[in-house]
């Protein structure tokens, strides 16, 4: 049977590894080197048993449509998980996962991680406006070309406020989360309304859209954005496509939020800095300011793009609001996070929801500015003066949430070193078994994506490296250093497994000396192969892409150098393997940030705590 060359490599690589030091102190910048390995082992342990016919196997069964493309959370990347720690457990290897409040062999294996999914519940949430009837004069051009219409002649009779109901996705929705305001909680206000702009509160300029406003106890409608931060979003959008390893390419609300947050689009570290500053520090978001003068909620008046969604609720990845869930369910279910994972925020920040057209009518019927002015302004980023609104209107906000709870887990195997000294430090190798679960159905009916590549690959290269490094140990070949092999999950959501792992360690960080990540492991050029994506950088047979050493370690990298030269001598392409593009590096993606694909697998999260 023919050996599989990549992984070949990536065992003779952790080979040397384990028997020399390639700690570095941070990620960046770049440490001094260290002493380089004396003399390269001519053994390369038990890696002529590692076979394509054996990863094949393991690779069948992981990308098969009965693991339903393995989101998380869902069944099949429970089974994937089973599948995996069997496996351990008969070849022998120690758990590393928790084995309290388990039952059965495998859960030690484990290391779980708990997952909640607040929701809306639509029928029983609900916004309503009660105001004066309408009159002519000011505020009588609305949106989308409602009228406001005044009383014609006749004597004068009182007034009977009105109220006008308003339905959830509809004409409205939740901004949870986004621009620095609250995570989704149930909600249930009434209030005046002020109108402030668009809410930023900016010291540099000292632009305060709140000053001589009165907000305790009200609720501030805001549109727009600050033109540095619009300008910002335009070339993200402009420059965008989905990305792997989080949400996709540019996220709307990090930058006004004040940077990246673990597990946020494009993986951690990968947001754009905020022209506006630091949040709390240089700028309050709308809802920021809003708490900090006792406000009680954000109405935000919804952009083009989110009225063009509401319109078409049935496009594909269609969808208005964001944070708050509640609309139609998606393919792979509810949108969980990892509550240990979420950062509390850098300084409160009140609930917040969107109005759609109707409800933004509503809003500013008979006021100092028409809704059509508005939304205009808004997206013109023309300035708009503050001003408080018709005292008769109040708004009542009412927001119910269901929680879920579920879970999701690391696999852990650790093969214990054999030197008495230098079997207390390790080096992980890791891959992820998640992927992204159904799709909407193609012509011939599959609705599945396999994740075959991405990263079946590399976890089925871990297992083999697993399986080779226990089968070595039983005959007596055993690593200086102790080896982990991890399979992180909720690479997909946001690298969510390997920052639970660096986070919420169970072992001491300190004593890792590396982590060698394979993600994408499976895929070269085939003869004759051209990809009309002139953005795509797929390898030649016998070449690897590198992507960390020249930026975490001298030392690791010269490792890497030195094994292949002895021993497989494949090409190491460093295309990736930069924070930022340049010339000859990362050059093919959006511009001006490129494709930062160090900052979108797991070795980041290890990199960023000086693990190289």
């Amino acid at each position: 049977m023919r050996r599989m060359v990549l992984s070949s490599t990536l065992l003779a690589v952790v080979s040397l590894m384990v028997s020399v030091g390639v700690r570095a102190g941070n990620s960046q910048p770049k440490p001094k080197a260290a002493k380089a390995a004396a003399v390269v082992p001519a053994s390369y342990g038990n890696v002529d048993s590692i076979s394509e016919e054996e990863m094949k196997i393991y690779l069948y069964f992981l990308a098969s449509d009965q693991l339903e493309g393995r989101n998380l959370p869902s069944r099949g990347l429970d089974t994937a998980a089973l599948y995996i720690a069997s496996h351990l457990a008969e070849w022998g290897l120690k758990p590393g996962g928790s084995a309290s409040k388990t039952t059965g062999p495998l859960q030690p294996y484990f290391m779980p991680m708990e997952l909640v999914s607040k929701s809306v519940l639509a029928e029983q949430s609900k916004v309503s406006i009660t105001a004066p009837p309408a009159a002519g004069g000011r505020g009588g051009r609305g949106m989308g070309g409602a009228g406001g219409g005044g009383a014609r002649g006749g004597a004068a009779t009182p007034a009977t406020p009105r109220t006008t109901d308003f339905e959830y996705t509809k004409d409205w929705s939740v901004s949870a989360g986004g621009r620095g305001g609250a995570p989704l909680e149930a909600l249930d206000v009434t209030g005046n309304l002020v109108f402030a702009g668009n809410g930023y509160v900016i010291n540099k300029t000292k632009i305060d859209p709140y000053e001589g406003l009165d907000l305790k106890g009200k609720i501030v409608v805001v549109a727009g954005l600050p033109a540095e931060l619009a300008a910002q979003q335009a070339a993200a959008a402009a420059g965008g496509g989905r990305g792997r390893g989080g949400q996709g390419g540019a996220d709307a609300a990090a930058p006004e939020a004040g940077g990246a947050a673990p597990g946020g689009a494009n993986g951690p570290g990968a947001a754009p800095v905020n022209p506006l500053g630091e949040a709390c520090t240089d700028f309050l978001t709308p809802e920021q300011a809003a708490a900090k003068h006792g406000a009680l909620a954000v109405v935000t008046i919804a952009n083009f793009q989110q009225l063009s969604a509401m319109a078409n609720p049935n496009a594909a990845f269609g969808g208005f609001g964001g944070g708050g869930g509640g609309g139609r369910a998606g393919l792979n279910g509810p949108n969980y996070q990892v509550p240990k994972l979420q950062q509390s925020p850098a300084c409160p920040g009140v609930p917040s929801i969107t109005a759609g057209l109707s409800m933004t009518n509503s809003i500013f019927q008979g006021e100092k500015l028409s809704a059509q002015q508005v939304f205009y302004g808004a997206g013109a980023n023309s300035k708009q003066d503050s001003f408080e609104l018709t005292a008769a209107k109040k708004i009542s906000l009412k927001v119910t949430v269901k929680s879920e709870v579920n879970h999701s887990q690391n696999i852990i195997g650790i093969l214990e070193g054999g030197d008495p000294v230098l079997k207390n430090e390790y080096v992980v190798i890791s891959a992820h078994p998640d992927h992204i679960g159904f799709a909407a159905p193609l012509p011939d009916g599959h609705n599945i994506n396999n994740g075959a590549d991405d990263d079946g690959s590399g976890c089925a290269g871990l297992l083999a490296l697993a399986r080779s490094y226990a089968e070595g140990a039983a005959k007596g070949i055993r690593p200086k250093r102790s080896i982990v092999f991890a399979w992180v999950a909720g690479e997909e959501k946001g690298l969510w497994g390997s920052q639970y792992f660096t986070e919420f360690p169970f072992l001491d960080l300190t004593k890792v000396v590396a982590d060698l990540n394979m993600d994408m492991i499976g895929r070269t050029k085939g003869p004759g192969f051209t990809d009309p994506d002139t953005t795509h950088v797929l390898v030649n047979p016998g070449e690897i892409l590198l992507v960390g050493p020249n930026i975490s370690s001298d030392d690791l990298e010269k490792t890497i150098e030195t094994v292949n030269a002895g021993y497989l001598k494949m090409t190491l392409n460093h295309f990736y393997d930069v924070t930022a593009p340049d010339a000859t590096h990362d050059n093919l993606g959006p511009q001006p940030r490129g494709q930062r694909i160090f900052y979108r697998s797991d070795h980041y999260n290890f990199a960023k705590m000086g693990i190289p």
